[in-house]
């Protein structure tokens, strides 16, 4: 503890980092109109000097700082261009106050500037600087703590993608417990504007919900969950706005009988038009010999839009253990009805979410899109994605697929919200009679194998007859194997429907994994997989392999080698990506170091595009002490 002038404050001993490092690239583009290669040499020095104290008393202040200055040269040879060199430097900086860390009330600043390089053994590299600060107040009353927070932060991101992003977002956060229920409030407003290819969007965001557990007997075998929602966003694109309430009440009657009520509200808006649902449902669920599971359940909607429906059903569910393993099967029947009062008008949709994912064919809800209305966003309605340059539309029938591109802002496997309008169907009543069944085995942690099957028929009541009456049957079988070293899956499925999409897909995959010694490991994977519409003969077919080495040397090193080829060929996705990667690290003490080399090579055969990517990477690092 040291003292100046009467007031005292503690400083601890600074922590000292050290980051050197030299990192070469050649990147090649090719494409329908531009050929272009970029050499680029980066040497970076960084030194990160960290402490951390409080000031007047521990009960009054305490702080964190993290000083980071970062020097970096940097030579970049394009082609075409000129020549250049830059020398750059970054203030980086990390700080934390708190004020008032023991008090009912809490308030806690921080401020961050920093420069993050994702590198990934056999992925582009991105590089981007970050600028964020903000504050937050935490009420910690027993009765209703609370926090309320600020943030504002401008991310420019290179590489992969260039891009620009300015983020403010304020969120409040409440909650409130008594003996017999919970009660949490949330809110938050951002706002996002987004720079990509020249073009800027900016969205404005709201979202705020109430939820209320109440426990209606004291030995919890009554409980009531509610909750209430609203949300709205805004672009230059799309404008939508809801809002949700439902009430759910769980009843156990004993152990081995339980009933739930559900109702809900929801009110939808997109443009001018505005969907409001009301729906309700009762369940039951009846557990007998610990073994066979039955389920019974009722509902009924309304639509705005002029929709009635009803609909029950009853599920079977039966597992039982057998020596060195399991066996289980279920069954189910349900029967809807839907009553239309107006049909063949445009309706919107609002927030379809979908996960988009190589080789695999996915298909938006509804038919008859309109495909000039189709507005796609990320997860957080923070990021509009751009048609063929993010995601690509393609018509299938009446339906509508949506993939990601290879070289867009989606990432692979990443969740997307949709939003378009479509024509629906004519105004008639209509029953849909579904069943389903599945069976499967599983012996220890060695062999699963299940299969499903689901039907569905649609029966015409009255009103003004459809073009067609939906009939689905869908088929999967998935099994797995596990062996000492080896793992061997193979799925399949077969769907037929004769308003959608038919197809064919399944997909083979090994895995082999060899572990000599110790600090040595070997691992090879492949697999192959088809998938093949009916309607049209076509589809895709996409199969890759890879191989990983990992040895540990010694105590104070390790090497890793890696490879990786993928090839999808289909008519909305023709790609071939191959990469190979080389890695060495030592460490001694508080010393470390590592040198790299990575190839990418990646084709988009659809677009005409290609980049190839050599980079080397050398660094020695000094762990923060």
């Amino acid at each position: 503890m040291a003292e100046y002038r009467g007031s005292s404050f503690w400083i601890e001993r600074p922590r000292l980092a050290l980051d050197f490092s030299y990192d070469f690239e050649e990147e090649r583009r090719g494409g329908p109109f531009a050929e272009a290669r970029n050499r680029s040499h980066a040497l970076k020095e960084r030194a990160d000097l960290e402490t951390s104290g409080w000031g007047y008393h521990p009960a009054f202040l305490e702080y964190t700082l993290l000083l980071s200055p970062e020097w970096e040269q940097e030579i970049e040879a394009p082609d075409p261009g000129n020549r250049s060199r830059s020398d750059s430097f970054l203030m980086g900086y990390s700080a934390d106050a708190t004020l008032f860390p023991r008090k009912p009330v809490t308030l806690r600043f921080f401020g961050r500037k920093d420069e993050t390089v994702v590198t990934t053994s056999l992925a582009a590299r991105s590089k981007s600087e970050g600028n964020t600060y903000g504050a937050t107040a935490n009420f910690k009353y027993r009765f209703l703590p609370a926090t309320l927070s600020y943030t504002h932060g401008e991310i420019a991101q290179s590489g992969f993608t260039d891009s620009h992003e300015r983020r403010d977002e304020l969120r409040m956060n409440a909650r409130h417990e008594q003996k017999s229920n919970d009660t949490t409030v949330d809110a938050v407003y951002t706002e996002n504007d987004r720079t990509e290819q020249g073009r800027t969007i900016g969205t404005r965001n709201w979202n705020a919900g109430a939820q209320n557990a109440y426990r209606v007997t004291p030995d919890r075998r009554v409980s009531l969950s509610s909750s209430l929602r609203y949300r709205r966003s805004e672009s230059e694109l799309l404008a939508s706005s809801g809002i949700s309430l439902s009430e759910s009440l769980l009843w156990s009657h004993a152990k081995n009988l339980s009933t739930n009520y559900n109702v809900s509200f929801a009110s939808d808006a997109s443009g001018d038009t505005r969907i409001d649902t009301t729906s309700g449902s009762a369940g039951l669920s009846h557990r007998l010999y610990e073994n066979l599971t039955t389920s019974l359940s009722a509902g009924a909607g309304h639509s705005s839009t002029g929709d009635d429906r009803y609909d029950g059903g009853i599920g079977l569910d039966y597992q039982r253990r057998i020596t060195g393993g399991a066996i289980f099967a279920s069954t189910s029947h349900n029967v809807s009805v839907t009553k239309r009062s107006s049909g063949a008008i445009y309706l919107p949709v609002v927030d379809e979410s979908r996960v988009l994912v190589t080789g695999e064919v996915t298909l938006l809800a509804n038919r008859n899109i309109v495909l000039s209305s189709i507005v796609v966003t990320s997860a957080d309605h923070a990021v509009i994605y751009l048609p063929d340059t993010d995601y690509r539309i393609e018509l299938l029938g009446s339906s509508v697929r949506i993939s990601r591109t290879p070289f867009g802002a989606i990432a692979e496997g990443g969740a997307v919200l949709v939003n378009y309008t479509y024509l629906s169907n004519p105004a008639y009543d209509g029953a849909t009679y579904s069943r389903s069944f599945g069976a499967g085995l599983s012996l220890g942690s060695a062999w699963r194998i299940s299969y499903r099957e689901s039907r569905s028929r649609e029966s015409f009541l009255s009103g003004i007859r459809p073009d067609l009456l939906g009939e689905n049957r869908t088929r999967t079988l998935d099994t797995d194997l596990s062996w000492r070293w080896t793992t061997t899956r193979f799925t399949w499925e077969d769907a037929e429907a004769n308003t959608g999409v038919s197809l064919t897909r399944w997909r083979a995959s090994e895995d082999l994994l060899f572990r000599p010694r110790y600090a040595l490991s070997l691992s090879f994977s492949g697999h192959y997989g088809e998938t093949r519409l009916k309607e049209t003969g076509t589809g895709e077919s996409f199969f890759g392999f890879g191989s990983r080495l990992q040895w540990g040397g010694s105590r104070w090193t390790r090497y890793g080698i890696e490879g990786a080829y993928e090839r999808t060929d289909g008519s909305s996705n023709k790609t071939v990506d191959r990469g190979a990667a080389a890695r060495m690290e030592w460490f001694y003490g508080i010393w470390s170091g590592e040198f790299s080399y990575r190839f990418l090579n990646e084709e988009d055969r659809i677009g005409g595009q290609t980049r190839s990517i050599h980079s080397a990477m050398a660094a020695v690092k000094r762990t923060l002490f």
